[in-house]
């Protein structure tokens, strides 16, 4: 009898740690993937949308972060900004790079394969986004930490507790599309920049 016991037991806790272990295995897929951006062209139409929300013209510097194929930082570099196209997929810069080429804007562009999380993007005067909720509420700190006057501008994707400047919806071939506009100011930026801590430069 306790032999029996004791090999029911023993099934009980082997099942257990199986279903443990795939509850353990299936939370760590999804939040390894968490941020993950599955890449998706942005329509033509909201491209420029988006460059005549920020304003963009000469003299600025406009990082896309996540460019996918290049196809902002060239529209903006036609437009006479200095560009920087930041991608963590080699494909996606090598397409980025030939588009460029093909505009005639390779001069004007950099092209920088790393995570964007990661990205220093202290000298930019506009910031371009297409990513996902969660990647962007990773990179809110960042960006509130930036100095003032940046402009930020995202496509789809709001920011968590960081009310937009203005926001617009774009007419493309693939529908109605929002684009949120948000400007670091001395009163929107996180106090951890004033005060010496996290945000220092």
């Amino acid at each position: 009898m306790r032999s029996t016991l004791k090999r029911r037991g023993a099934q009980v806790l082997q099942i257990a740690s199986i279903v443990i272990a795939a509850f353990y295995l299936i939370f760590s897929t999804l939040a390894s993937g968490a941020a993950e951006v599955r890449y998706e062209p942005t329509p033509m139409d909201v491209v420029r949308e988006m460059l005549l929300l920020a304003d963009v013209r000469a003299g600025d510097v406009v990082y896309d972060l996540g460019c996918g194929d290049g196809r902002i930082v060239v529209a903006a570099a036609r437009a006479g900004a200095r560009s920087v196209c930041v991608d963590i997929d080699p494909q996606r810069l090598a397409e980025a790079r030939a588009n460029a080429q093909a505009a005639g804007v390779s001069e004007r562009i950099e092209f920088r394969n790393e995570d964007l999380r990661n990205t220093d993007f202290a000298d930019a005067t506009v910031v371009m986004l297409f990513l996902s909720a969660e990647m962007n509420r990773l990179l809110k700190e960042k960006l509130l930490c930036a100095r003032p006057g940046l402009r930020v501008v995202s496509h789809w994707h709001a920011m968590p507790d960081w009310p937009p400047e203005r926001s617009i919806r774009a007419m493309s071939e693939m529908g109605e599309r929002p684009i949120f506009l948000w400007i670091v100011r001395n009163d929107t930026r996180d106090p951890r920049s004033r005060n010496g801590s996290k945000c220092a430069r």
